[in-house]
């Protein structure tokens, strides 16, 4: 990929982002939220967060459509934006090593409120399990941050044990959970 035409993003690699997704899918969905991450199938990832961030992984399929979408940009970019409705505010590519963007600021620096980074991951499953524990008339009662990494580590991989570290005291649906965390296997 051109240099001059696309930029180096400095995020986890896909495996990290891969754990951290399926962490907060299987959190979100345990919760009764299953639309905030999810999989579909298994080439797209999708996070909406019910906040106006939302945003979509998609992986490249086999076979190279055609068509230009940005200057610099690999073909197989444009299909999936194709197929969004809605405005696309950035644009990421995976190339096995190193995120790349189109040229131009990320949006408030960030990539859509996705728990790129551990203390992102923590406060998207602090916030969920926060509202969650006070609807339930547990206020004031946190998941240990060890549970958290210990549970995007483990990522598609998780199991209701560790989940149940996570969500604590809380009623989830903790197989439903482990459920949404799978659809994120490779």
């Amino acid at each position: 990929m051109p240099a001059d035409e696309l930029v180096a993003v400095d995020l986890p690699s896909l495996e990290v982002l891969r754990g951290r997704w399926a962490a907060v899918a299987a959190v979100t969905t345990a919760l009764g939220f299953p639309a905030v991450a999810h999989a579909v199938g298994r080439d797209t990832w999708v996070w909406d967060d019910g906040g106006g961030n939302r945003a979509r992984l998609t992986r490249r399929p086999d076979g190279a459509p055609s068509g230009e979408l940005v200057a610099g940009a690999p073909d197989w970019w444009l299909p999936p934006l194709r197929a969004d409705a809605g405005e696309v505010s950035f644009v990421l590519g995976w190339d096995g090593a190193v995120w790349w963007r189109a040229a131009g600021a990320l949006p408030g620096g960030g990539v859509a409120g996705l728990p790129v980074d551990a203390g992102q991951l923590y406060g998207v499953v602090d916030a969920y399990l926060e509202g969650v524990a006070d609807d339930q008339g547990l206020g004031g009662w946190r998941p240990p941050w060890p549970a958290v990494a210990a549970l995007a580590l483990a990522g598609p991989r998780l199991t209701v044990g560790g989940l149940a570290d996570v969500v604590g005291p809380l009623r989830a649906d903790l197989p439903a959970g482990v459920v949404a965390a799978r659809r994120f296997m490779a």
